[in-house]
């Protein structure tokens, strides 16, 4: 991956942090040409007519090829970005990212600061449309009502404003200041929000006024035997309604100790409501490009599983990285290289070299406190042949962090199964769809109460579990490959030939012999009973 920095010094960053960035003035301006354009790709002969324009068009030509040649040697081994043929120069958009920020470092020298602050390119045609875009984007900030809503605010991640409206009573309250603790922490496990704590005064006269974000009041109201917690969800400068949920307690037992069951799925349901919000009402709430926004697209787009998605997830959450480099960030980029790895056997068309344990160690050596850091890490332990005991205790930290994370778990459920606490496991992945409510990731945690119902011997519900995860996401490997030992395993012929061939249209090869290969992503299956059947009758497999 290259990061080209519009802003300032002209900085090319690639993947290990390094500048590569061509002492040909020339060669900058053509990237940064190519930069601006759709799809990073533009025609040769007006990529000469800007950096060339009074030579002739041969001359023009010839010195074009020369500066190709330049911008190759210095982005060494990630010359592959540059793409030409006989028509066209482009940057692949894969691999190539524009970071539209003012870095802090920046700030002493407004020289700089412009668009391509520092680029200076000795061409009369080159020079006009460098002003006609820094007058564009101009233009663009101003419209969106200046700095805070502009790209110089892309460092400043949205603002969360959490309100306790009505309780009615002490002990409603104590219980919504619960839920807030719980779904603040969590928030913050993933993305350093804004986040503020407020009591019952009208929005008008908030102590801060944040220029992007949203309020979340809860009011509560309490009824003999229960209490009613009416959350909603406001744009905070204009007050409107983006959602609302009525949500329903059990309240006979002191506040204190009203079930956790209780609790946590009704704050994990909020934390998932608010990253939803900002993912799909981004651009009304006039939330510029920042870290929060970047991975909280790239954290939904892994759970849709296949390829494009996997890699523009990965381009998001490195960029977030950039931003802000938060150590959770490393963590589910690590956890992404694992579902390429189990959905498609490798992680190689990511197009780098890093691999998840590299990840998953710094994320835990930046963040030891990290849920999901921790979650992640517990699971690369067990997957790579580490320590059992090691992967159980760090998914069990993990919760302790964070308890409305769906996702450890679903990890914690794993570890406990290759323990063989397979009630334990069973527990803990029904917890994680609970948890899980009917977010973007339910598919995946219907899968891990697959495998935990099919370690008790109960194949039915494993079934069921494996075919509510097609239905949620068809194209996801795992539990498809879970249905065909399944199958095999309780004789359904017919549904078992039907498993088969879905397999072989996303891999041609596949046999169900190759579950007995230590290689194929099937890691706990090969722990349980399943396994016996496909030892038994592989042979017998076509």
């Amino acid at each position: 991956m290259i990061v080209l920095n519009a802003y300032g010094r002209f900085r090319l960053i690639d993947d290990n942090g390094d500048d590569v960035t061509p002492v040909s003035m020339k060669a900058r301006g053509l990237i940064a040409l190519l930069a601006l354009s759709k799809d990073h790709c533009r025609p040769r002969e007006w990529l000469q007519d800007k950096l060339w324009s009074d030579r002739p068009a041969k001359q023009g030509a010839q010195s074009m090829r020369q500066v190709l040649a330049i911008i190759r040697r210095t982005l060494g081994s990630q010359a592959h970005v540059l793409k030409t043929d006989c028509k066209t120069v482009s940057l692949d958009p894969r691999h190539f990212i524009v970071a539209f920020e003012r870095r802090t470092e920046l700030q002493d020298n407004e020289a700089d600061q412009g668009l391509f602050g520092d680029l200076a390119v000795p061409d009369l045609e080159f020079e006009d449309w460098v002003r006609e875009q820094r007058e564009a984007l101009a233009d663009k900030s101003r419209t969106r009502g200046g700095e805070s809503g502009s790209v110089w605010g892309a460092k400043a991640n949205p603002a969360i404003f959490f309100r306790i409206g009505g309780t009615g009573d002490d002990d409603g309250e104590q219980i919504v200041r619960r839920m807030m603790s719980l779904a603040t922490a969590s928030l913050l496990d993933f993305s350093d929000f804004q986040i503020f704590q407020e009591a019952a005064t009208p929005l008008a006269h908030k102590r801060v006024a944040p220029q992007y974000g949203i309020e979340v009041e809860v009011n509560c109201a309490t009824r003999v035997g229960s209490t009613q917690l009416i959350t909603t969800i406001r744009d905070a400068t204009s007050s409107r309604v983006l959602w609302t949920r009525t949500f329903e307690i059990d309240n006979t037992a002191a506040p204190e100790n009203v079930d956790e069951d209780q609790i946590h799925p009704v704050s994990a349901e909020l934390v998932e409501a608010i990253l939803t919000v900002f993912r799909t009402r981004g651009d009304d709430l006039g939330i510029p490009e920042c870290a929060a926004m970047l991975a909280n697209r790239g954290r939904n787009l892994i759970f849709r599983y296949d390829k494009r998605s996997l890699t523009e997830a990965d381009k998001l959450l490195w960029l977030a990285y950039w931003y802000d480099p938060k150590p959770q960030y490393l963590a589910w980029r690590s956890f992404l290289r694992n579902m390429a790895n189990f959905q498609h056997r490798s992680h190689s068309f990511l197009g780098d070299t890093v691999d998840f344990e590299t990840l998953a160690r710094e994320a835990i050596h930046q963040a030891p406190s990290s849920a999901i850091a921790l979650g992640v890490g517990a699971h690369i332990e067990y997957l790579c042949g580490g320590s059992q005991r090691s992967s159980q205790l760090l998914a069990r930290r993990a919760i302790g962090f964070d308890p409305l994370n769906a996702i450890n778990h679903a990890i914690l459920s794993n570890a406990e199964l290759v323990m063989g606490n397979l009630a334990d496991s069973r527990r803990l992945s029904l917890k994680a769809l609970e948890l899980a409510g009917g977010g973007d990731y339910r598919s995946f945690m219907e899968f891990f109460c697959c495998m935990s119902a099919a370690a008790l011997g109960d194949y039915h519900a494993a079934i069921d579990h494996a075919e509510a995860a097609l239905i949620l996401r068809p194209t996801f490997r795992a539990p498809l490959r879970y249905l065909v030992a399944l199958y095999k395993y309780t004789g359904r012929t017919d549904h078992l030939q039907r498993a088969v061939l879905r397999m072989r249209c996303a891999e041609p090869d596949f046999e169900v012999s190759h579950f007995l290969d230590d290689t194929y992503p099937v890691t706990t299956l090969r722990r349980m009973r399943l396994i016996d059947a496909i030892a038994a009758g592989s042979n017998n497999d076509s």
